[in-house]
């Protein structure tokens, strides 16, 4: 900036997006008002140095809130340099709104990769504590996208190119394989600056309905490019609501753009009928039907009747007979009446019938095992004879609840037990989930992991949680970053909990999804020694049970 614009950038209103009326309706900036730098200088210390291309020397102008402490010549490089220092020094109370550090810090990585991405053939570099944390070279528009979120997207990525009179979209979106089920990173730009859009959202959501597992999210960076006189960007002060004129036809235009994407083959698994691993399709045999549906137990309660009453008599006759039968006791005497009513209490229950517990903990007394009989097998589900009735076991959950009750006995015993890789795995992360992993590598290491900084957001993975298939450790390190993402500061136990239930998630996911009767007996034998085994941690249903009563009113 010349001399006298860089003066000027620091009064309030002052702008250089408008010079006549008609540029208000052409907007392609965050805003045109003039409040952000004079808003920033008002509360901090600003120092400015500037020159333009044709000057010899520039400018530097330093302020503290809002009032010009010196004005001077200075020799620097062509363009602006800001140094923003003691941020609220003069509005403490304000000071005291702020989050921590980290919160902070990976605020203002958000807002430079939402500009970076945008902007492709320009060079980006963050420091943080003398730190480069970001560093970022002019490339293509892919490649910024796989430098800024990750290298795991780079074979995932599929091209979008539409234009039409409307609006203009490019961008990307992920295979329907590729799938994430937390943490996808979702990404919509009009005009060179980042915004939400929940509507156009829902309709990238619907171009992958029936492509993609359920609970698993894509991952997109669409770049729509339209009339700025067609949109509104002052919805809200954060300047990320856009209203469109055309957003009905837009909607559908993106819809059938991302749809032929997918739909072109890439993206879209086919059938290989000459896989070496063929559908396996059991052959039927003759089997009775109680082989399937074992009988349920046949104890019927008993209920004495009395002699006197009568079906088919009198209703007043049987009242009567009733009354001389039950007779209210006689309270006179009220010490008396306690007695024998402890009496007979006691004399009850020692006559009564013991009735065991469906499911007992294990105790030092009591070592029996509970007995499973074989289940049959629905999908996922486990059907079996129950005293109470029939049972639907969830087998999925029932493998979950059993990986959980083992890590927390094994963690509690001594800690988590890892296993090294014979070759370590190389990864390189985004500067967010840098960030999350610097804060919580102690936390990570007592899961199971043990990781090494390499530099330059390059780590190397030398060890992984017990259970855990080799080749599989950057997907769960970045599910478990994304976890780690949701909690705060003085939350660590809160956060470990978290980082051991998704840990078994993926070690669950892992396990074969098919079960035989004897795994699915085993399994369940396993789930009845615990002392809590109708729920999973979570307080999801893991074994429901219909009972007689509610079978009988089915038929």
């Amino acid at each position: 900036m010349a001399p006298i614009d860089a003066r000027m950038a620091f009064e309030r209103h002052a702008t250089s997006k408008i010079r006549k009326a008609d540029d208000l309706f052409a907007l392609t900036t965050m805003g045109f008002r003039g409040e952000a730098l004079p808003s920033i200088a008002a509360v901090s210390h600003v120092v400015l140095q500037t020159r333009t291309e044709d000057s010899e020397q520039g400018i530097r102008i330093e302020l503290e809130g809002s009032k010009v402490v010196s004005s001077e010549p200075v020799v620097c490089s062509v363009g602006a340099n800001f140094a923003i220092k003691h941020l609220f020094f003069n509005v403490p109370a304000r000071r005291k709104f702020l989050k921590t550090d980290e919160t902070e810090f990976r605020h203002i990585i958000n807002e430079v990769q939402n500009i970076a991405a945008v902007r492709p053939r320009i060079a980006f570099t963050l420091r943080h504590n003398e730190t480069i944390t970001l560093r970022l070279d002019p490339t293509s528009p892919k490649q910024r996208i796989i430098d800024i979120f990750g290298k795991r997207l780079q074979d995932n990525l599929l091209t979008i190119d539409m234009e039409t009179p409307l609006v203009q979209i490019r961008g990307f979106v992920t295979k329907n394989t590729a799938g994430r089920k937390r943490g996808a990173q979702q990404y919509f730009f009009v005009n060179e600056r980042y915004m939400k859009h929940p509507y156009f959202h829902r309709m990238v959501l619907n171009a992958y309905g029936g492509l993609m597992p359920e609970g698993e999210s894509p991952e997109y960076f669409i770049f729509l490019t339209v009339d700025p006189a067609s949109i509104d960007v002052n919805i809200s002060p954060t300047k990320t609501e856009i209203k469109f004129e055309a957003e009905t036809d837009i909607a559908s235009i993106l819809y059938s753009s991302i749809r032929e994407v997918l739909m072109m083959g890439a993206a879209v698994p086919s059938l290989d009928f000459d896989t070496h691993n063929p559908l396996d399709i059991p052959v039927a045999k003759q089997r009775n039907d109680s082989d399937f549906f074992p009988e349920p137990p046949t104890i019927s309660p008993e209920v004495e009747v009395s002699s006197k009453m009568n079906s088919r008599g009198d209703t007043a006759q049987n009242i009567q007979l009733l009354e001389s039968d039950f007779k209210m006791p006689d309270l006179s005497d009220w010490d008396k009446f306690y007695e024998e009513f402890e009496s007979q209490r006691l004399h009850t229950k020692s006559q009564a019938p013991h009735q065991n517990p469906l499911i007992t903990a294990p105790t030092e007394e009591s070592t029996t095992s509970i007995e499973v009989p074989r289940p049959m097998i629905y999908g996922k589900y486990a059907l079996f004879s129950h005293p109470m009735g029939l049972a639907i076991a969830d087998l999925s959950r029932v493998r979950y609840k059993i990986y959980y009750e083992q890590v927390k006995r094994g963690y509690k015993a001594g800690g988590a037990t890892s296993q090294r890789l014979l070759f370590p795995s190389l990864i390189e992360l985004s500067a967010k989930e840098t960030d999350l992993l610097k804060k919580h590598q102690e936390l990570l290491a007592r899961i199971g992991f043990d990781i090494s900084d390499m530099g330059q957001n390059a780590f190397t993975i030398n060890a992984i949680p017990d259970g855990i298939s080799a080749g599989s450790e950057e997907l769960l390190l970045i599910q478990l970053l994304t976890e780690c993402s949701g909690g705060s500061k003085g939350q660590e136990e809160n956060i470990l909990e978290a980082l051991l239930r998704q840990l078994i998630h993926f070690r669950v996911e892992q396990s074969p999804s098919k079960f035989t009767p004897e795994e699915a007996q085993e399994l369940i034998t396993q789930l009845m020694e615990l002392p809590e085994h109708l729920v999973t941690p979570e307080g999801k249903t893991i074994i429901s049970i219909l009972t007689h009563k509610e079978l009988e009113q089915r038929f």
